[in-house]
């Protein structure tokens, strides 16, 4: 499968090189005021600000430490090292878990649980939106029209809903079934510890009025905002576009990016993204722009000012 994945990101990329023109693309590029790109930069640090409300709030409801400057500083230890981790962002949750042991005091059980719930709200708003953008999109654009594609990506999708579904919907039943379980193992009792912390959590959480409620739309605001800044942008270059379409684009060419391949999923998420534009109608120099410059307000620049962030706070205790 990750063969697969290189071999079809190795053609993208190829068909990008042989389109590619320097003098348009940096016409293009031009062509962006810099009031309205440094009013999309502003909007991403306030995705930022609102994930790191949400991992703030959910750590208040589990009783921990849930000081807003130094959960933003897990999150911006965290981002740095996504960008060197593949795809899936491991690296940065497992730098986040250790952060929220040594800033902020968790134990190890309590900072993987915090990690795992705001992932799992998180992730839910996101699946589902994806599961409806695919849907729609495999039945536009030629590529995913594959029945085998199409197979792999709804059960993938619908099976990691159904688990997060089940999570939530059946916690008091599967914590009452593994505490009679009992754990042979040194490794297993560790899972096994986790396992039980977690659902007691998302016990909390659901018995908490209305709180789960808020939390999806917390989430639901959060990726919102992400196709939000992708369709302002293209706004910028053309007014001939479908903003539904360009919500899609922008889901599918984030979870494609999600695939382990490369480094923060490097790659991957430009040529998905420059190719599904191009079969938007959109020149391929100016979709080529448009892939780098989203690439670089939701992810570049959110490891310089990470950077920048994570600075200040090592040089602020230092002094202290």
């Amino acid at each position: 499968m990750k063969k697969l994945g290189l071999i079809i990101l190795s053609i993208l990329l190829l068909v990008l090189f042989f389109q590619f023109d320097l003098t348009s693309f940096l016409i293009s590029i031009k062509q962006v005021p810099p009031m309205g790109f440094a009013s999309l930069l502003m909007l991403q640090v306030v995705s930022q600000l609102l994930i790191n409300y949400q991992w703030s709030r959910i750590g208040k409801i589990m009783g921990g430490e849930h000081n807003f400057f130094k959960m933003l500083y897990v999150n911006a230890r965290g981002m740095i090292i996504e960008c060197v981790t593949p795809g899936v962002k491991i690296g940065g949750e497992v730098t986040r878990a250790m952060l929220l042991k040594s800033q902020l005091n968790y134990s190890g059980q309590e900072a993987a649980t915090l990690v795992t719930i705001q992932k799992m709200v998180s992730f839910s708003s996101f699946f589902i939106i994806n599961l409806f953008a695919f849907a729609h999109i495999s039945n536009e654009i030629e590529v995913f029209q594959n029945i085998i594609i199409k197979i792999i990506v709804y059960f993938f999708l619908i099976a990691l809903i159904g688990i997060l579904v089940m999570l939530f919907a059946c916690t008091s039943f599967l914590e009452n079934r593994f505490i009679k379980r009992e754990a042979k193992y040194r490794w297993s009792n560790v899972l096994h510890k986790y396992i039980i912390t977690l659902l007691t959590n998302i016990k909390i959480l659901k018995n908490i009025k209305g709180e789960m409620y808020k939390q999806f739309l917390l989430s639901f605001i959060i990726w919102g905002l992400f196709p939000l800044k992708m369709i302002l942008l293209v706004h910028l270059f053309t007014t001939n576009y479908d903003w539904i379409f360009l919500t899609e684009v922008t889901f599918i060419s984030y979870m494609v990016g999600m695939i382990p391949l490369l480094p923060g999923g490097i790659g991957s998420f430009e040529a998905t993204m420059t190719s599904l534009l191009i079969a938007m109608q959109i020149n391929a120099n100016e979709a080529l722009a448009i892939t780098l410059l989203f690439r670089f307000i939701t992810f570049w620049f959110v490891i310089l000012i990470s950077l920048l962030y994570a600075g200040l706070w090592n040089l602020g205790g230092r002094k202290k």
